[in-house]
């Protein structure tokens, strides 16, 4: 076990998730980086897509300077109201490369408790998404903005931008114009648990890409397979399974958003072994369908969160790596290997 500390901290030496992007982009830059699922257009107003690497880096930057016009002290805070897919991820890369820190608020949560995440963190910008099924992101960020006195900037991705909120996608095109901040101090990710709505807490890239590579030494993907994941929310665990991993490996991301069973069966065609995320009381359901012997599952992370009790039955697949990460905090997590593949 110390040999294998030992060698992950050799391995993260220098690394970032900028780093890793831009390792991904010169090397791979027109392989699928994240893709949207094919029903996102009935939750979001949104045309399905795919994302390279190369163009992934690309809105990167362009927000980036886009928020360095705002000139926020840095390490200030940066909440963002989206589920984790590209539009969250784009902004908590680009957070962190404008030298801001980035926190994903929980989709659900009501204004008030919003309010509260938002003012503990001293958010100075938010960005979101304009729709989320029935939910309005963006309207709710606006009125936190004239609630929350430190918040100053309001960005919203998507077709339908209400007043007051920047349409980042148009904005976002001539961004390029503006300057970046001279190599930044890289801070922290903030993350809250959706449930308890605690006070945000800090980790760093080195943690969550520690957790990352735990992950996928159980999994071992290959780059011609691909993740999909239903979790939404932005905590390590979260972070650590989907995103982290998949800039790690450089495999591609797919987030459901909102879970609907027909899209993720249509994730899991094409022909590419699928490592499935999902949360830890979802594995009956998944044991009982018939998506527990879809030939292209390769692996599934169950996520264990606090004070759940296991669920059973158990998925009954020898030839799986199966990984339970057991949730402490939302930003404490330990990787247990359950079954590796045979």
């Amino acid at each position: 076990m110390r040999a294998e500390q030992d060698e992950a901290a050799t391995l993260l030496d220098g690394l970032n998730l900028d780093t890793l992007l831009g390792a991904l982009t010169r090397g791979r830059g027109y392989d699928a980086a994240l893709r949207d699922p094919p029903g996102r257009r009935s939750w979001s107003d949104v045309q399905p897509a795919s994302i390279n690497f190369l163009q992934l880096e690309q809105r990167i930057d362009r927000l980036a300077r886009l928020l360095s016009i705002n000139k926020g002290q840095p390490g200030a805070s940066v909440a963002i109201l989206a589920p984790l897919g590209p539009e969250a991820i784009v902004s908590v890369l680009a957070s962190l490369r404008a030298g801001l820190s980035p926190l994903i608020l929980p989709l659900g949560a009501n204004e008030l408790e919003l309010l509260r995440l938002v003012e503990a963190s001293g958010a100075v910008m938010a960005l979101g998404v304009s729709r989320v099924g029935p939910e309005r992101p963006l309207l709710t960020l606006r009125n936190l903005a004239m609630r929350a006195f430190s918040t100053r900037f309001v960005g919203g991705f998507g077709p339908d931008v209400p007043d007051g909120v920047a349409p980042l996608d148009t904005l976002m095109a001539t961004a390029e114009l503006h300057p970046l901040p001279g190599m930044p101090e890289r801070p922290d990710l903030q993350v809250t648990d959706a449930r308890s709505l605690g006070m945000p807490m800090r980790i760093s890239e080195r943690v969550l890409l520690g957790k990352a590579l735990e992950i996928s030494r159980a999994l071992k993907p290959m780059t011609s397979s691909r993740i999909v994941t239903t979790l939404i929310g932005g905590d390590l665990a979260a972070l650590a399974s989907g995103p982290g991993m998949a800039m790690l490996t450089g495999v591609e991301l797919l987030s459901l958003g909102l879970f609907n069973l027909g899209d993720l069966q249509a994730c899991m065609e094409g022909g590419r072994n699928v490592h499935l995320v999902l949360p830890g009381t979802m594995e009956p359901a998944l044991a009982h369908s018939r998506l527990a012997g879809h030939p292209a599952l390769a692996s599934v992370v169950f996520v264990q969160r606090e004070p759940e009790t296991r669920a059973y039955p158990a998925i009954d697949r020898p030839d799986l790596a199966i990984v339970d990460i057991e949730v402490s905090s939302a930003a404490e997590i330990a990787v247990v290997r359950r079954q590796l593949a045979s």
